[in-house]
């Protein structure tokens, strides 16, 4: 056997081993609690261009009903509320967090959209109705404005204290960044 040929098996040989090592190998587990990001895309496209231009991008934890999601989003959510009993369920919107992120970048389309952390408060009654909203931090005040209106129009899971729906607060906490 020709010495030049046998090198190329032997390379080839590791080649195929190496090749059989990764399919074996586990996947990389996704993290528990990923973030959805939802771009906020320009309503009209700038003068002499059809392309509509991103944003910014908007970050929510979560898109699915409170029912839905795994115990360490479930987690996660509960860490915002201090001493809520294990059987107690925070308030929480009755689509999940998807619609009021997908509403939040239909009405930001049409102007300029601020970077940074949007941290903002629902208060929920027992009936799921949004009473009223408390901004505590923005990237700006048109973001602050947008916000509290698409989650004044949102409807929500009551929260559950002792067994029975009660008044308590939503927080909705999301960041902008490109």
């Amino acid at each position: 056997m020709n010495p030049r040929y046998a090198c190329c098996r032997l390379k080839l040989a590791w080649a195929a081993v190496a090749a059989v090592v990764v399919v074996l190998l586990p996947a990389p587990v996704p993290p528990a609690i990923a973030q959805t990001s939802v771009p906020i895309v320009q309503a009209r496209p700038e003068t002499g261009s059809r392309i509509r231009r991103p944003l910014v991008q908007m970050y929510i934890d979560a898109e699915k009903p409170y029912a839905q999601l795994t115990p360490e989003q479930r987690a996660k959510f509960r860490a915002h509320f201090s001493g809520l009993a294990d059987a107690d369920e925070p308030p929480y919107p009755e689509d999940g967090l998807r619609p009021i992120a997908d509403a939040l970048a239909f009405v930001l389309a049409d102007g300029s959209v601020g970077r940074g952390r949007l941290f903002v408060t629902v208060k929920i009654d027992e009936k799921g109705t949004p009473t009223s909203v408390a901004v505590y931090e923005a990237p700006d005040s048109r973001t602050a404005r947008e916000a509290a209106n698409v989650l004044m129009k949102t409807r929500y899971k009551p929260g559950v204290c002792g067994g029975k729906p009660c008044t308590s607060e939503f927080p909705f906490d999301v960041r902008f960044d490109d």
